[in-house]
């Protein structure tokens, strides 16, 4: 199950390090913790719902989230608001006195604290060509040619993918073990 809670707790800590940032880097930041938590630990950090869009991956939630609107997200709305604000176009993290992220695990807070120091300087339009070059996107690009389709589901399995680069310093072995953990298929 989702919990909006944990998106929220997430991005207030991205912001709390980053300072402040755009729709597009926030929602970049996270897919990349996301994957990193999920090749790691066989689980991500938010339990989000992935789509692969024209701009890439996108957690459904956090884009949801990072609208602010006020009736989508009646229930959750005072604490998205107490904790995310908006200047201009960027999100910034509100200051909030002894604020524990009692939704967040040490992993998650390592997975969010991986992202930011790895990527945290890259812009949004840096990241979205980033992100370009993960399977899970690539496979449906020919897709959003036209704007036939805007979107198409990631299974959570699709994200336990590396490119060349790995950042995510994870052996094939060790992502093999975390897709059993994802699927429940252990042979």
């Amino acid at each position: 199950m989702i919990e909006a809670a944990t998106i929220v707790d997430a991005l207030h800590y991205i912001l709390s390090r980053v300072k402040n940032a755009g729709k597009i880097k926030l929602i970049k930041l996270v897919y990349l913790a996301d994957k990193y938590h999920l090749l790691r630990y066989g689980r991500t950090v938010t339990n989000d719902d992935y789509y692969a869009m024209e701009r890439g991956p996108v957690g459904t939630t956090v884009k949801d989230v990072l609208s602010l609107d006020k009736e989508m997200l009646a229930k959750e709305y005072n604490y998205i608001s107490r904790l995310i604000g908006k200047t201009g176009a960027n999100y910034i993290a509100n200051p909030v006195a002894h604020l524990r992220y009692d939704h967040l695990s040490e992993t998650d807070m390592e997975a969010l604290d991986f992202v930011v120091d790895t990527f945290g300087k890259k812009t949004g339009a840096q990241l979205t060509v980033y992100t370009h070059k993960y399977p899970e996107w690539a496979q449906h690009e020919h897709l959003f040619k036209g704007n036939s389709i805007r979107r198409v589901r990631i299974e959570p399995e699709e994200l336990l993918s590396v490119i060349d680069d790995n950042c995510f310093g994870v052996s094939p072995e060790h992502v093999e073990e975390s897709r059993k953990m994802v699927t429940g298929v252990f042979h």
